[in-house]
């Protein structure tokens, strides 16, 4: 292409030493030819791309990360003239589609179409483009191209991989959940706590809700905490998709790893989400997954959501036997409210995703595992 712009250019300027030096209609005729033939290749061009229809359609309506799944792109010539040269580009940064390279020439005769079956992969789960980005266009004698953006991208949104997690979950794990501290059973009276929905109004301590301006009840003895509650971080770190995509992806996954595990071995486990405002989706059966699935699907991370508002306005946790925090960055914040609940003697365990921030003497919470982004965590899929 660019030895013909260069005879090109040799011709145009061939064209002005004919007409400086001899003249003539036929310099002229020559000369008038030469510029407007990068006219009419232009035009070519642009009635190409205003005639070229493209047309994507995955296979199925539900896109799972991680998992390929059919994908069907169409390209239809609706003029009267042949495409010579079409060239297509791919979203590659979270998607890979296979069997198609990028440098294979397309040419579309009038009233065609090529159609191609082939594999989607999305990497992350979350919604963003995929498919085909860009179209390089060639007029037909090869002398120039205008590479353009597709006006409407395939915009998906990808479902999280089930996932179990590797070697985080061991005998020593249901040790933890299940053996007997200080915080499960207590004397009459002896503490007491914060009243919740569900409480028995009749065990209401008033002198003790007269003092801290609360409602306050006793913990009557054989009074047991419930089960596990895991604490997923609601927020978006950064605006590029490259910095925030790979981490929700990750904090997603751990958290449907836990909350499986723990189904699995009959313990039952609430997660703590918020959204526009906090919502709990609580797990006693392989149904309640299924429907913590399809939350965690369609959940948005935000950049006004804070992991400690969503701590400091959840009183009740410290009426589980264990908490997990699944977090994305290890912040103050975040430090001292964990050390706080920590005094309550409710053990608790960290699974931090982003370990760049993370300081072992900056916390005494709890155990804390560290997840790197990129590191593979399955080893078998979850409840079908």
């Amino acid at each position: 292409m660019k030895k013909k712009r260069l005879i090109l250019l040799a011709l145009f300027i061939l064209a002005l030493i004919g007409i400086s030096f001899y003249g003539g209609a036929v310099t002229y005729v020559f000369l008038w030819s030469v510029i407007a033939l990068p006219i009419v290749l232009y035009f070519y061009i642009f009635m190409v791309i205003i005639s070229l229809r493209i047309y994507q359609k995955p296979d199925g309506r539900n896109m799972v990360c991680g998992r390929p799944s059919g994908f069907y792109i169409t390209l239809q010539n609706e003029s009267f003239f042949s495409f010579s040269s079409l060239r297509i580009s791919f979203y590659s940064s979270f998607s890979t589609i296979s069997d198609i390279p990028e440098d294979v020439i397309y040419e579309l005769p009038p009233h065609s179409r090529i159609q191609k079956k082939t594999g989607l992969l999305c990497k992350y789960r979350g919604q963003y483009d995929v498919g085909v980005k860009q179209i390089c266009v060639t007029d037909f004698l090869g002398v120039f191209s205008l590479t353009f953006n597709i006006k409407e991208p395939l915009n998906v949104i990808v479902a999280p991989a089930r996932l179990r997690l590797f070697d985080s979950f061991t005998e020593g794990e249901m040790q933890d959940a299940d053996s007997e501290n200080r915080a499960y059973r207590s004397m009459p009276d002896i503490p007491v706590r914060e009243y919740l929905p569900g409480d028995d109004i009749r065990f209401a301590n008033w002198k003790a809700s007269a003092v801290t301006g609360k409602v306050m009840v006793r913990e009557l003895t054989g009074e047991e905490r419930s089960g596990i509650a895991i604490v997923l971080d609601p927020r978006r770190y950064g605006e590029d998709p490259f910095e925030y995509l790979p981490p929700e992806n990750k904090v997603t996954e751990c958290v449907l790893g836990l909350a499986l595990y723990y189904l699995e071995h009959n313990i039952p486990v609430d997660v703590y989400l918020q959204e526009r405002e906090k919502s709990v989706c609580k797990l006693t059966a392989p149904k309640d997954y299924e429907l913590l699935y399809e939350k965690l699907t369609g959940f948005c991370f935000s950049e006004e959501r804070d992991m400690t508002g969503l701590l400091t306005d959840s009183p009740e946790l410290s009426g589980y036997r264990m908490l997990i925090y699944v977090l994305q960055k290890w912040d103050a914040g975040t430090v001292a409210v964990t050390e706080s609940l920590n005094t309550t003697g409710v053990p608790s365990r960290i699974y931090l995703i982003d370990d760049k921030d993370f300081d072992k003497e900056s916390t005494a919470a709890g155990d804390t595992l560290l997840i790197p982004v990129g590191c593979e965590t399955v080893i078998g899929e979850g409840l079908n």
